[in-house]
This record gives C-alpha cells, sequence and structure tokens, in this order.
C-alpha cells in the first residue's frame, strides 16, 4: 500500500510539474510573439525622399560625398564631419586611418544604413536619400570582417549572392575570392555542409566564402569593411590582382588596417579625427603626410618585432 502511494503521488507531481512547464512555455512564446509583433510593425525610419529628384542618367558606380557629417543618435559629437570625396567608377578606393576614425561608419552610410546628419551622398549622381532602398542595395555590396554563413552547402552560401547563378558562375566568383582549391579539398566539394555561423570553416575560409558571394553579386559599388584581415598577405595580393585585372568596371572601396592591403590602390584616402586628413597614392602620401608615415612605420615595426 504504501509502495503504491508513493507512486500515485509521483505521477500526480510529475502532471503537475509538466502542467507548469507548459504554462512557462506558453508564457514565454507569448512573450516573444509581442516582441515580434512590435518589430513588425514598426515602420521604417529610413524611406525614399519623395522631395529630392532622381535622376537614372548618371554614371554606373560612382559615389559623391558633399560635405558630409554624421552623429550617431544617442550622441550629439560628430563621428564624421567635412567629408568631401569623389570615387569614380571602377576606381580602387582605400581608407585607411586609426581604429575609432569613422572608416566603418563612412562605408555604412553609403547603403544607407544610417542617414547622413548633414551634407549629402550621391550614388551614380543621386542622393542616397531619393532612391528605393531596394534599388540602392542592389547597387552597394558590403562585405564586411565578421563573415555570416548558414547552417547549408558551401554552393548555396555561395548563391545567396545571385539566387539562380550557375555553377559555372559560382565556380568562377570561388577562384577569384582565392576559395576554390580549398573547396575542392573538401570532403564534398561545394556541396560540403557548412556548420552554423561557419563554425566548420577557418577564419579565412569563411572570410573568403563571403568574398566569393559579394563578387557573384557583380554590383557597380564593391565595399570591403576590412574583410580580408584573415588572409595572409599572399593570398591577399592574389584576389586584389584579380580583382584590378577582372572587375574594372566595378568601383571598388577598401577599408583595411594594413597599409600592405591597400598601397596598390588607385587612390588611399587617410581618415583622422573624422575627416579626411590626405588623399593620394602611397607614393604621394609617403612624400605628404605624416599620419600615413607614421602607420606605415608602426607597422614596419610591428612585423620587425614579430
Amino acid at each position: 500500500m504504501v509502495m503504491a502511494a508513493i507512486t500515485y503521488i509521483s505521477q500526480i507531481l510529475n502532471g503537475m510539474m509538466m502542467v507548469a512547464m507548459i504554462f512557462q512555455t506558453l508564457s514565454r512564446g507569448m512573450a516573444a510573439a509581442r516582441r515580434l509583433g512590435e518589430v513588425l510593425d514598426t515602420d521604417p525610419s529610413i524611406v525614399r525622399d519623395e522631395t529630392l529628384p532622381h535622376c537614372t542618367e548618371g554614371q554606373k558606380g560612382t559615389v559623391s560625398f558633399r560635405g558630409v557629417r554624421f552623429a550617431y543618435a544617442a550622441s550629439s559629437k560628430n563621428v564624421l564631419h567635412d567629408i568631401d570625396l569623389d570615387i569614380a567608377a571602377g576606381e580602387t578606393l582605400a581608407v585607411i586611418g586609426a581604429t575609432g576614425c569613422g572608416k566603418s561608419t563612412l562605408a555604412n552610410l553609403i547603403p544607407r544604413f544610417y542617414d547622413v546628419t548633414g551634407g549629402q551622398i550621391l550614388v551614380n549622381g543621386t542622393d542616397v536619400r531619393a532612391w528605393e532602398l531596394s534599388e540602392l542595395r542592389e547597387r552597394v555590396t558590403l562585405c564586411l570582417q565578421k563573415s555570416e554563413l548558414f547552417s547549408t552547402t558551401i554552393r548555396d552560401n555561395i548563391a545567396i549572392g545571385r539566387p539562380g547563378a550557375t555553377q559555372e558562375e559560382i565556380e568562377a566568383a570561388a577562384r577569384a575570392a582565392q576559395a576554390d582549391s580549398f573547396i575542392r579539398q573538401q570532403p564534398q566539394g561545394y556541396d560540403t555542409p557548412v556548420a552554423e555561423r561557419g563554425m566548420s570553416l577557418s577564419g579565412g575560409q569563411r572570410q573568403r566564402i563571403a568574398i566569393a558571394r559579394a563578387l557573384l553579386k557583380r554590383s557597380e559599388i564593391l565595399v570591403f569593411d576590412d574583410a580580408t584581415s584573415a588572409l595572409d598577405l599572399k593570398t591577399e595580393a592574389k584576389l586584389y590582382e584579380v580583382l584590378n585585372r577582372d572587375y574594372t568596371d566595378v568601383t571598388k572601396i577598401i577599408i583595411a588596417q594594413r597599409i600592405a592591403s591597400v598601397q596598390n590602390a588607385d587612390r588611399i584616402v587617410v581618415i583622422d579625427g573624422g575627416t579626411v586628413a590626405a588623399c593620394g597614392s602611397h607614393r604621394e602620401l609617403m612624400a605628404s603626410s605624416p599620419i600615413y608615415r607614421d602607420i606605415y612605420d608602426s607597422q614596419l615595426r610591428e612585423e620587425a618585432t614579430a
């Protein structure tokens, strides 16, 4: 009798605990649904400005900064100020500067992730605020330092850049990104599954797959925001050699920490204190910019120490 009573009580307690867990799960789900609904019902703060003229006749691939100032909403201090810069179609422009000087912010303003506080940014001769966001972002591809990969095959991760791309196009983009050789060494080649967030690959491999995805899209403007930081200098040099040879019609904006990565660019912009401190070729900046020379000398010392 005692054992039967204990058994019945245990079953009742287990049932009550399961009911409590169900109610707990339901309450969490309802709270998550409310938060999700709030996000879905929120009107976007960045929309097309109907008052601005939208010209479709401008030269493709051009970017212009006209007196650009920018401050984040939570701060009254300008991150960028007095940015005046014209980037020609097909040009390779490098951006370099100390950590926190505003390089990534500058890149994020082009696809209009944020709106400028003052001045204007023109893409193809049209103010970015006059573009439909989908049109603007179709023309600008941003490749970041942190590579976002998904738990699907390598082929599908690259093809996200352009759904419907052929196998030949995917392989051509991978070769340009210096990724084809290591992909073919994988157990199933391009059909090799990738773990969540790309954790089954090294940092350099993840970056090369992300670069292949960006190249496959073949946008008019390609922005590398420290997207080659995990690559060795030899692989990086091969990548830029292919970009300069086969992507002459694409405007390339390369944000980097290492001068060795950008010294062959058409022009190099030095950002200091949130503004353009100098602009020119590597040779010109070595002769005229103390900031650029300081960065160059410090990197040489670091390499010698290493």
